[in-house]
């Protein structure tokens, strides 16, 4: 039996169904409602998903007492990002 389940999330209003640990499932609700929050803010929705991910990964490289993202919040949203990108294409 396999230790991964279907998780479905709403990026951009596109459903994305990732498969993922149990253990995994919040940190990447999480994720997705980060990405949300940062593409919302974001007027150009042309290249909303390309300057989040830019946001994003800088973020990542402050000094973690300065940085929103834990180490298990940034790589699900890594994930999810490439999730995104292949889903785009």
């Amino acid at each position: 039996m396999s230790n991964k389940e279907i998780l479905d999330l709403m990026i951009m209003g596109k459903k994305i169904s990732i498969s993922c640990p149990p253990k995994d499932k919040e940190g990447l609700i999480k994720a997705a409602e980060i990405l949300n929050e940062q593409l919302d803010s974001i007027p150009d929705k042309s290249n909303a998903l390309i300057l989040t991910s830019l946001d994003l990964a800088f973020k990542s490289q402050l000094p973690q007492e300065r940085s929103a993202l834990s180490k298990g919040e940034e790589k699900a949203l890594n994930e999810l990002i490439i999730k995104i990108e292949e889903s785009l294409n």
